[in-house]
């Protein structure tokens, strides 16, 4: 077989990491059954033209680290970003630099009063719902954020389930831990195939490259989802927002 022909066969790009004999082609990813659709929410399930929606929520989760270790608004700010940096989550830092039990955490940013969210978003549903195969939400928030999001987004029919950080006991993306247990999760639904070894049927979409990186390195297809940055060779597909996923991908005839 030629190897055009078996790089479409599997429905990906060959990229040097799958091959080093071959140059990357980015030929596209084939929507059909076997595809296990990943899709982070913040900032990818809606765009950064809604920045607005994590903006309520990062003003909320600060005002959680003042109320946690005191001092000034602008402080806690800065507290933030430092454990969002050195731990991966904020409440990463907060276990394990202030004790803070996680569901507290969340009962308090959670509050909808004090948050925004996406707009109804007609044709994010067409698309997810055009994509064969299995489509959860993979995030590092507790669930009820992520659910009252697409509740708003009126994309809800269209998500199977949300595997979200608490799923992940509270240890969440980028650690490999939460790959393992979304892996296992994913076997125990019967999504994923006990044996499987060919993992490029995971599709993982995310605005954030340290989020990717583990993804890739276990052979799942990569799809950074940010029109603010460059991808680096190793991601399989860039793109600036979920809608354009319908330019990569490859239906059955």
């Amino acid at each position: 077989m030629p190897l055009t022909s078996l790089v479409k066969s599997a429905g990906l790009r060959w990229d040097i990491k799958r091959s080093c004999s071959v140059s990357a082609l980015d030929i596209g990813i084939k929507n059909d059954a076997s595809k296990i659709w990943l899709f982070d929410y913040d900032l990818t399930l809606y765009g950064e033209e809604e920045r607005f929606v994590l903006n309520s929520l990062d003003h909320r989760i600060a005002e959680f680290v003042q109320k946690t270790v005191g001092g000034t608004f602008e402080s806690a700010t800065e507290i933030r970003k430092d454990y969002l940096h050195r731990f991966g989550t904020t409440l990463s830092g907060l276990m394990a630099m202030n004790g803070t039990a996680p569901d507290d955490f969340f009962d308090f940013i959670h509050e909808p009063e004090y948050l925004v969210y996406p707009k109804v978003a007609p044709e994010k549903l067409e698309l997810l719902k055009s994509l064969e195969g299995h489509r959860f939400v993979f995030t590092n928030g507790r669930g009820d954020w992520s659910r009252a999001g697409m509740a708003h987004m009126q994309l809800d029919s269209a998500i199977e389930d949300v595997f979200d950080l608490k799923l992940m006991d509270w240890e969440g993306k980028p650690h490999v831990s939460a790959y393992d247990k979304i892996e296992k999760w994913l076997m125990a639904r019967g999504v994923l195939a006990q044996d499987s070894s060919e993992k490029s049927q995971i599709v993982l979409l995310e605005d954030s490259l340290r989020n990717l990186e583990p993804a890739h390195e276990r052979g799942w297809t990569t799809v950074l989802v940010n029109p603010n940055i460059q991808a680096p060779g190793w991601v399989d597909f860039h793109i600036p927002h979920l809608l354009n996923l319908r330019e990569k991908l490859i239906s059955n005839p």
